[in-house]
């Protein structure tokens, strides 16, 4: 039981996330004392491209919570690497541009949504590796 308890803690990282920007939207558009406040400072720098980072993970976390432990540690193997790699990739690239012409338009929530689509389709790729290889050690044959 503990040990599904741990593989539910990517599911409550996502889920915090996507519900801080909502929390920073409605506190935003709906206080007045928010505007101005560091909840409007950090939405364009943190919250937003956090927000869309964790919409691209919520499969791959619903996922995690249900399979073996096996496969949840080569995740984990992967995510402790790739993970600081994405954020480092996100906030390295600009928020906005103040130039008239900009040829190249790619922002940080671009690059969230980039970092997220690629971790999120090479974790899939690893689940699915590791679960049929799983399937193989263990001599289950599909049946036909």
């Amino acid at each position: 039981m503990k040990n599904k308890i741990i593989q539910f803690i990517p599911a409550i990282f996502v889920l915090l996330f996507i519900g801080f920007r909502y929390f920073s939207n409605w506190c935003i558009d709906y206080v007045s004392y928010c505007y101005g406040s560091w909840t409007h400072q950090i939405y364009q720098y943190f919250t937003s491209p956090l927000y869309f980072f964790a919409l691209f993970l919520t499969p791959i976390v619903i996922v995690l919570a249900f399979i073996p432990r096996e496969i949840f540690r080569s995740w984990l193997k992967l995510a402790v690497w790739a993970i600081p790699l994405t954020v480092i990739f996100i906030w390295t690239t600009h928020v906005n541009s103040n130039a008239y012409m900009d040829f190249l338009p790619f922002y940080r929530d671009d690059a969230a949504r980039l970092a997220g689509g690629v971790f999120s389709a090479i974790s899939l790729l690893l689940i699915l590796w590791k679960y049929f290889s799983l399937r193989r050690n263990l001599g289950i044959r599909p049946t036909s």
